[in-house]
């Protein structure tokens, strides 16, 4: 479904759940520019015309707690969009996943994902899978990664383009993800991520730990070693190369 405008698609289709409207698995919402986008802790996403704002609308797993799953194939999803997407006789751009759900382009933010939970009327349970591509420039203020855009790095696609490639794309990698189990998603996505041994900074809520990247645990838990030895990190704000 195509809207010239939504305060948020992910906010419009956990409505659409909630209020028992007759959806299904698959269901895409999406906007030409949002009045109120938002990303992981509510934080704002800018939302020009001219970008990907879309949500996609999964079933749960039964196993709710690898719900969160659905984060990193969604990321890899989206590097292999972008890297199927028509360039200018340029060589293939340098794309990364960050932990834990967005997608660096030359070390700048140009994807941001953000899955949540949703329970229908009748007790099913959902993921409604946010996700924002910078097709075009945008401009941001203050963020720990600038934004960069498909179009500065001659990648010139429209939102209808890539949004089929993208579908393609979370569609093979969700399948995988149902019969082969995190693991195959894991490797995808550290094939896609930093280096190891990669200087990294994370804000916890008791302060920032620094240390270097020592990959990902079997249930996506950020692995750092750190001064004071390896941690598991569950949730924080990621810095890479910092040292």
């Amino acid at each position: 479904m195509a809207f010239d405008e939504l305060d948020s698609t992910n906010a419009a289709l956990v409505r659409m759940v909630e209020q028992g409207t007759g959806v299904e698995e698959g269901l895409l919402l999406w906007a030409k520019t949002q009045t109120a986008g938002r990303g992981r802790h509510g934080r704002t996403w800018v939302s020009p015309p001219g970008n990907v704002y879309a949500s996609i609308l999964l079933a749960a797993p039964e196993n709710k707690t690898t719900a969160p799953e659905i984060g990193f194939l969604a990321a890899v999803a989206v590097v292999d969009t972008i890297q199927d997407l028509p360039r200018h006789n340029t060589a293939p751009p340098v794309l990364n996943c960050k932990w834990p759900n967005d997608v660096l382009l030359e070390g700048q933010k140009v994807s941001g994902i953000l899955p949540e939970m949703v329970t229908s009327p009748d007790g099913r349970s959902w993921v409604v899978l946010g996700i924002g591509i910078n097709l075009e420039s945008i401009p941001v203020e203050g963020a720990s990664y600038p934004p960069t855009a498909l179009i500065l790095h001659h990648i010139d696609t429209s939102p209808e383009h890539t949004l089929t490639v993208l579908c393609r794309a979370i569609d093979f990698w969700l399948n995988r993800w149902r019969t082969e189990g995190f693991a195959v998603i894991r490797a995808a996505w550290l094939e896609r991520g930093p280096q190891y041994g990669a200087a990294v900074s994370v804000g916890l809520t008791d302060g920032p730990v620094t240390g270097t990247f020592a990959g990902l645990d079997a249930d996506g838990a950020l692995l750092l070693d750190s001064a004071a030895g390896r941690r598991r990190i569950v949730a924080g704000d990621v810095l890479f190369g910092t040292p």
